[in-house]
């Protein structure tokens, strides 16, 4: 008996360091995936002006700090912005800007940890919960499906492409515009310097597989990739627009020489492909 019960308390042991392993493992992929900038720097921005700036409640009670800028054609579309990593609101103003200089009604949001958003470490779980909120927060903003589009950059992207191919019970929106996004964090690791680690990949416990889930999309889709792009590779645009089988109008513009941050100040050709899916979106759009 005695011996089975140091087999037991031997196997605690083992259970108990792996647990904790695993524990820390996630907790540092979630802080590399995400990487939160803390502080007031260069890059901040206030909201644009005419901007209204609230706070969604979540469920439990965290909120999320929310941005809405009206467009003051009441016909315009709304967008939902879904923001990349590292930076918050603040940071991501300049696109929320130029988008609503194209002519449309914008909605941004931090995700919890992020910003004046309620404080903690993101997951993939947690941006998922908070892209439905905002999903939610956009439909009841602008009552027209033919009106509404989700906009993700970079991991943005990712969540968006989540968002869109996961929601039970799904919201109609018209259109999905993702921009420089990558496949899976598998495929991102596979570009660094942890490539060469047998099975490192298998340990990832944030997979943010986007070419799995662009599979399930329904939605109109636009892919928008720089060429110059050091940080995502360009090919894994081709590879999301090849995964996206089932949507029904689905295209990918290069940005020639646009940088991963710099793809919307590419002019009129960046200007020309949204505005362009947009307008044929709708006009298809059924009813």
């Amino acid at each position: 008996m005695s011996m089975w019960i140091r087999r037991l308390a031997a196997l605690a042991c083992v259970l108990a360091l792996a647990s904790a392993g695993y524990v820390a493992l996630d907790r540092w992929q979630r802080g590399m995936i995400f990487s939160v900038e803390l502080g007031e720097r260069s890059w901040w921005r206030d909201p644009p002006a005419g901007t209204q700036v609230y706070d969604l409640p979540l469920p439990g009670g965290d909120t999320l700090r929310a941005w809405y800028w009206r467009h003051p054609d009441p016909g315009a579309p709304t967008v939902l912005y879904l923001h990349g990593s590292r930076w918050n609101l603040n940071g991501s103003a300049f696109r929320m800007e130029h988008w609503a200089g194209l002519g449309y009604s914008m909605l941004a949001i931090d995700y919890r940890g992020f910003g004046a958003s309620s404080p903690r470490l993101p997951s993939q779980a947690s941006v998922r919960q908070d892209a439905q909120a905002a999903l939610r927060e956009l439909a009841r903003l602008q009552p027209d499906p033919a009106r509404r589009f989700v906009y993700g950059h970079s991991l943005g992207g990712a969540i968006a492409i989540d968002l869109m191919a996961r929601l039970d019970p799904p919201i109609p929106v018209a259109g999905l515009i993702v921009e420089a996004t990558f496949t899976s964090i598998r495929d991102m690791i596979a570009t660094t310097r942890w490539a060469g680690i047998p099975g490192f990949g298998l340990l990832v416990t944030q997979p943010f597989d986007s070419r799995d889930a662009i599979g399930k999309l329904r939605t109109p889709l636009l892919l928008l990739h720089g060429t110059g792009d050091r940080v995502v590779p360009p090919a894994m645009s081709d590879a999301l627009l090849a995964a996206a089988r089932q949507s029904p109008h689905k295209r990918l513009v290069w940005l020639e020489g646009a940088s991963h941050s710099g793809t919307s100040r590419s002019g009129a050709a960046y200007d020309d492909a949204v505005r362009g899916f947009i307008r044929s979106v709708r006009q298809a759009y059924p009813g």
